[in-house]
């Protein structure tokens, strides 16, 4: 038994070594790029990013326009629709004091703000409004960009690749047009946005040869117009810069 020990146990330390260094940077070397950024976030946007997406989308919908699950059931009435202008160029001051009416009880239209903002602390629900101002981002396209980010990644990176130059993993299995390269895309370029919602929703209807769906018949046209302002954030300077962005 003790020689069979002496037999296993070399072969056990072996196993469990760490790879060889060139292993290691032959998979760092294989490393896929990262998504392109919708919008920068500070450290406090992220964070209320998260109470947002747990908490207040119920209500608010997951791009602020007030179309959430419960209002769809009828529970509560419809809130505010956030994008717009006066939401994407709020400060946290401003938010604070939209809020503040339903947070005392004092807006007949929304009675249960009070009851949802005390199952945060101060500093969370704080958080989740200097969020508001992400979710409005661009004011000049009727769409959220960084919502628009999540439906890219989902629905659209695997032809036009999460850089969205066209080169995702699917692009080399079409053999009749490559995915469009939104860095270059002259629809883009142009700013006209209504051309690129028309692009997206007719899919290859509208370009001859183009394998892309008709994004119409499956995403709502206010999940088009989330990916129109995600679009134009691959072509740097074309949208208003962000107030909260020095």
């Amino acid at each position: 038994m003790r020689r069979l020990l002496l037999l296993v146990l070399p072969l056990v330390a072996a196993a469990c070594q760490a790879p060889p260094a060139e292993t290691t940077q032959s998979t760092t070397a294989t490393e896929a790029p990262a998504p392109h950024q919708a919008v920068a976030l500070t450290a406090v946007q992220k964070a209320g990013e998260t109470t947002f997406e747990t908490v207040c989308w119920s209500c608010h919908g997951t791009s602020g326009r007030g179309d959430g699950p419960a209002v769809a059931a009828g529970v509560v009435s419809a809130p505010p629709n956030f994008l717009t202008p006066q939401y994407a160029d709020a400060t946290q001051a401003t938010l604070e004091r939209r809020f503040q009416a339903s947070l005392q009880g004092n807006d007949p239209s929304h009675p249960h703000m009070q009851y949802v903002a005390s199952l945060l602390k101060p500093e969370k629900f704080n958080e989740a409004l200097a969020f508001i101002p992400v979710l409005s981002w661009p004011p000049e396209i009727a769409g959220s960009a960084i919502n628009g980010q999540r439906i890219f990644q989902f629905r659209c990176a695997a032809c036009h690749g999460v850089t969205g130059q066209g080169n995702g993993p699917a692009a080399a299995s079409l053999v009749t047009m490559a995915p469009a390269n939104f860095t270059t895309d002259t629809l883009i370029a142009k700013k006209d946005w209504q051309g690129v919602y028309n692009r997206i929703k007719e899919g290859g209807q509208s370009v001859h040869g183009s394998a892309m769906p008709t994004w119409g018949v499956i995403l709502s046209d206010n999940d088009i117009w989330d990916l129109v302002s995600y679009l134009a954030t691959f072509q740097p300077g074309l949208l208003k810069r962000p107030r909260w962005i020095n």
